[in-house]
């Protein structure tokens, strides 16, 4: 990755291709280019961690209000079905390699 830098060397901008003004080229685990990218003041990634909750709500939502009887899962469009069923199917994955616990002082047996 190729980088730009402010006057006091810090990482302003990103870029994959070289271009004029990003004079410095980064290998891409690098530490500073990880935690620039991981910036919470970018609005790109703002945008992002708010569309993953607001995807959560409405996951929720679809799930309170069929449950409730409002309408039936198979109304929704077969598009929305298979979205839907695949993060399911994402999130319950990942749930079930979460089960067992890394760390071995947080064990039940001695």
């Amino acid at each position: 990755m190729f980088i730009k830098r402010d006057s006091q060397g810090r990482i302003i901008a990103v870029s994959k291709v070289e271009q004029s003004g990003f004079d410095e080229q980064l290998p891409t685990d690098n530490e500073e280019l990880l935690a620039f990218l991981s910036s919470e003041d970018d609005p790109e990634n703002l945008f992002r961690k708010s569309d993953a909750e607001l995807i959560r709500v409405i996951e929720d939502l679809v799930d309170i209000l069929t449950a409730k009887g409002v309408f039936q899962y198979t109304e929704l469009p077969l598009q929305v079905r298979q979205k839907l069923n695949s993060r399911k199917a994402l999130r319950s994955n990942q749930n079930s390699l979460d089960l067992l616990d890394d760390n071995p002082d947080d064990m039940p047996w001695p």
